[in-house]
């Protein structure tokens, strides 16, 4: 059953408090083979034993996976999505910041740190997990939320997301409105709407061509719908030429590299040469060419046969047509 997500729901298992420490603290010495206790997510009656392993990058791949409810389009993520931590853990050889990992058989089911995940397989780290085979669907599905506390998904992934609670609510005999998806992810109808629309009109391998996906904001969003409302087969045709390397954007900052992208894509409309047909009425001194999308037609009179008086003939005719 869909439960609300309001913010104070939303639980950092790392600042839990147990006695007279927290996980924060016990954290900070962590390692491999250590075992802690935490409240569960889903009931603080009931306490979770987590063990410290530490995967070998070479194994990370094989034997963990990540939640599927997780907000994260995994994907999307990139070296330049986890560039504010990569540095660190590569030096470290490590994440010093275990992951909470949920223990299902031979497999590590990752519920917080994917992004600590796709970091340590990308510089060759290993990956320091706290794992556990206590939790449940429920706190799974807190934690995956909680997990997006310190970089938010970006507006498309929050979109598929209320998506899934969406058809969630609907199989559940409700109608799945924005006003019922607010209350239980504890944001504006705005908000709801903005994501959902993203999600539904903006194809993922868009957001692949931007430095990270959250600079496809709500502002970018509209702007790309708008294009390919407005021409989508023009719009797929940019991002192809994107997406093959066959425009670039030099050396570019992030900011200014998402600003080039979204004005590829989004004003080619205005440029585009538009198609017309040519009317055919026999004479080499009158051009008429019917746009084909709008129907307007446009005539071009020779001015070797505009005499003051066929001017003032077509000016009469013309005062009256409608």
């Amino acid at each position: 059953m869909a439960k609300k997500r309001k913010n104070d729901t939303r639980v950092d298992p790392f600042a839990t408090a147990l006695g007279s420490s927290s996980l924060d603290a016990l954290l900070d010495s962590a390692k491999d083979g250590d075992v802690v206790e935490m409240p569960a997510p889903s009931d603080s009656s009931r306490l979770i034993r987590l063990t410290c392993r530490v995967i070998k990058n070479e194994e990370i791949q094989n034997s963990t996976s990540v939640y599927n409810k997780n907000r994260r389009v995994q994907s999307l993520l990139t070296e330049k999505s986890v560039s504010d931590i990569i540095s660190s853990i590569k030096k470290d050889g490590r994440n010093q910041h275990p992951a909470l990992t949920w223990q299902q058989d031979d497999i590590e089911v990752v519920l917080a740190g994917s992004r600590r995940r796709k970091a340590c397989l990308i510089s060759g780290a290993d990956y320091l997990v706290l794992s556990s085979k206590d939790f449940n669907d429920e706190d799974a599905k807190i934690l995956a939320v909680s997990s997006d506390q310190y970089i938010a998904p970006s507006l498309w992934e929050l979109g598929q997301a209320y998506n899934d609670t969406k058809q969630e609510l609907i199989s559940l005999g409700k109608k799945g409105s924005y006003r019922e998806l607010a209350e239980i992810e504890g944001v504006s109808h705005t908000a709801i709407a903005d994501a959902l629309k993203a999600y539904s009109l903006i194809p993922e391998k868009v957001l692949s061509l931007y430095p990270t996906a959250n600079y496809v904001g709500r502002e970018v969003a509209k702007k790309l719908a708008l294009a390919i409302d407005k021409d989508a087969e023009l719009f797929n045709a940019q991002v192809k030429r994107l997406l093959d390397g066959e425009v670039e954007f030099g050396d570019l900052n992030d900011e200014k590299a998402a600003l080039a992208i979204t004005r590829f894509l989004t004003e080619q409309q205005a440029e585009k040469t538009v198609k017309k047909a040519n009317l055919d009425f026999s004479n080499q001194y009158v051009v008429a060419q019917r746009n084909e999308k709008s129907g307007d037609i446009t005539i071009k009179i020779d001015n070797r046969v505009m005499t003051q008086k066929r001017l003032e003939q077509l000016s009469k005719l013309l005062a009256n047509f409608n």
